[in-house]
């Protein structure tokens, strides 16, 4: 038996210790005093590991399924997709070593490079792992969270109109593959994990219900891979021995905390138990600046947040009030998004439409206001008041509205504060439902909700790419619950426009309608900043605020 001390980069071992022994206390003060000389030592310049937390566990790492902060900053360090996003912004060859594309960007080519491995070095990657990772995400017989239907008649192969045979994918050659596109796309759409990165057919196929748990992880392609999932405390990525680029992993691990709460995560880095934190609440923030942690030039917005709404309703009850633009307004000016951002959505800016400053579609339509940042409760009840008259109801009529969030004690502040603020300024009832994370994520896909407190990945170029594609009538998910023609017609003209500044012109007019339909209550755009210790360098951020740590040092 032995005693072992470890530090990142070193193995101290030691007998075992006996109690009977005479110089137990000996042997015990010998092994405190080495640990707190290693603890002394600095850090290598490169090698060992990058510590860093999150709120909760990654839930599942297939891609196809993957909707989670955590899950997204694991894919971003094992999953390499055809196109990979550097650390000035541009897009580099990943999987694939060169493309063409047709003149109206609809057709993309891809050449795979010849010679790439998964990391057991001796499966190859062809163009069969791409073909058949988008057969799996549009497979109708075993629906999957990440669907996307750009691809050509992907949606109608979705939907049983036609065979695989007539989707816009195909294997050129063993390392050729084609797309074809509905409407004209852009390089950023290759960087996602969900469709552009390679999987091998009788790896998924063997692990059945559970791939992508931590009992069956996936193969990894990227410069990490996955070395130990320990469910709801931590995650270990460690170097992909079979990488492309083994340079571009700088550390030997990345070591993740999971479960961390805010608090937790500023009381680990104070301690020295993380390298690198995402801080949003400007209190904290402020305590690591103070204690000489070094905080990124700009902040970024990834997420928004807010109450995400089910137009078709959790019961037949409350759709009937929820399908009611009048009703959704009313609700939406209702709320005090700066008494908000105030006490319970500290970290988040007080938000007046839905593209935040920064993104594209808001540098393109910079002037337009859909909504007052605080709250207005006579309009509110002016609009309330209109949809009883179209609905033929009473206020009596109105039932208690479900609001639903994950269990963590934020969550149900936040919407402990939203509660008061309805019955206050509008007179409605709501009840709030926690629930665990995957019972909430299993609701929402299911279309189980009536109003869910969640935040939304902000997209490039717009947030057609992801988010806003769920609202169409046939989206081929009930998590929306709309249907809704002059949505859908807005939604195509925008993202079949033939270049981006027309898509961004026609997004505008999307953006618009969406916002004064109410068709979700944004309250805010959140504002991360990147926390390091001082000399800390290497990290960068992916598109939708995606951090990536392979080339940290420290």
């Amino acid at each position: 038996m032995f005693f072992t001390i470890r530090r990142t980069g070193c193995l101290f071992v030691l007998p075992a210790i006996n109690k009977e022994e005479k110089n137990v206390k000996k042997l015990i003060s010998l092994a405190l005093c080495l640990t707190l000389c290693l603890a002394l030592l600095p850090a290598a310049a490169e090698g060992g590991a990058v510590r860093i937390a999150f709120g909760y566990d990654p839930n599942t790492l297939d891609y196809a399924m993957t909707n989670l902060d955590t899950a997204n900053f694991i894919l971003a360090h094992i999953a390499e997709t055809l196109l990979m996003q550097n650390a000035d912004g541009e897009y580099v060859p990943g999987v694939a070593e060169s493309y063409e594309k047709s003149e109206d960007g609809r057709v993309w080519t891809f050449k795979i490079k010849e010679g790439l491995t998964y990391q057991d070095g001796q499966t190859p990657i062809t163009a069969e792992d791409l073909f058949y990772a988008a057969q799996r995400l549009l497979d109708p017989a075993a629906p999957k969270d990440n669907a996307s239907f750009g691809i050509l008649n992907s949606e109608a192969y979705y939907n049983g109109e036609v065979g695989f045979e007539e989707v816009g994918v195909k294997k050129l050659d063993e390392y050729t593959i084609e797309y074809t596109f509905t409407n004209p796309t852009y390089e950023s759409n290759f960087t996602s994990a969900s469709t552009y990165a390679p999987l091998e057919q009788a790896y998924v196929e063997a692990g059945g219900e559970i791939y992508g748990s931590s009992s069956y992880l996936p193969l990894a392609n990227g410069p990490y891979m996955v070395d130990e999932w320990l469910d709801d405390a931590s995650v270990t990525l460690v170097r992909n021995p079979a990488y492309q680029h083994p340079e571009a992993a700088k550390a030997d691990s990345i070591e993740i905390t999971l479960n961390a709460t805010a608090d937790v995560i500023v009381d680990m880095m104070l301690a020295g138990g993380l390298d690198i934190a995402s801080v949003q609440n400007p209190l904290q923030l402020q305590t690591l600046v103070d204690a000489g942690f070094v905080k990124s030039e700009e902040s970024f917005s990834s997420t928004y947040q807010g109450l995400n709404l089910r137009g078709a309703g959790r019961t037949e009850e409350t759709g009937r009030f929820l399908s009611n633009a009048n009703f959704r307004r009313a609700i939406n000016v209702a709320l005090d998004r700066e008494a908000l951002a105030a006490s319970v959505m500290t970290g988040y800016t007080p938000n007046w439409r839905l593209s935040a400053p920064g993104e594209p579609a808001y540098t393109a339509n910079p002037d337009y206001r859909a909504w007052d940042t605080t709250a207005n409760p006579a309009l509110a009840q002016q609009y309330l008041d209109a949809a009883l008259e179209e609905l033929g109801a009473t206020r009596e009529d109105i039932p208690v509205l479900q609001l639903m969030c994950y269990e963590s004690q934020g969550a149900i502040d936040a919407l402990a504060a939203i509660q008061d603020q309805l019955r206050v300024n509008l007179g409605l009832e709501t009840e709030i439902a926690p629930c665990t994370i995957q019972v909430m994520i299993s609701n929402a896909m299911s279309g189980n909700y009536d109003l869910w407190w969640g935040g939304n990945e902000a997209s490039v170029p717009d947030a057609c790419e992801s988010y806003l594609d769920g609202f169409r009538s046939n989206s081929g998910t009930p998590l929306r619950g709309y249907a809704d023609a002059e949505f859908d017609a807005l939604y195509e003209a925008a993202v079949s426009s033939p270049t981006l500044d027309e898509r961004l012109a026609n997004y505008a007019k999307l953006e618009q309608y969406f916002c004064e339909n109410a068709m979700c209550i944004i309250l805010g755009w959140d504002a991360h900043y990147i926390v390091t210790a001082e000399g800390a360098t290497g990290y960068y951020l992916m598109d939708g605020g995606r951090l990536n740590v392979s080339g940290l040092t420290k």
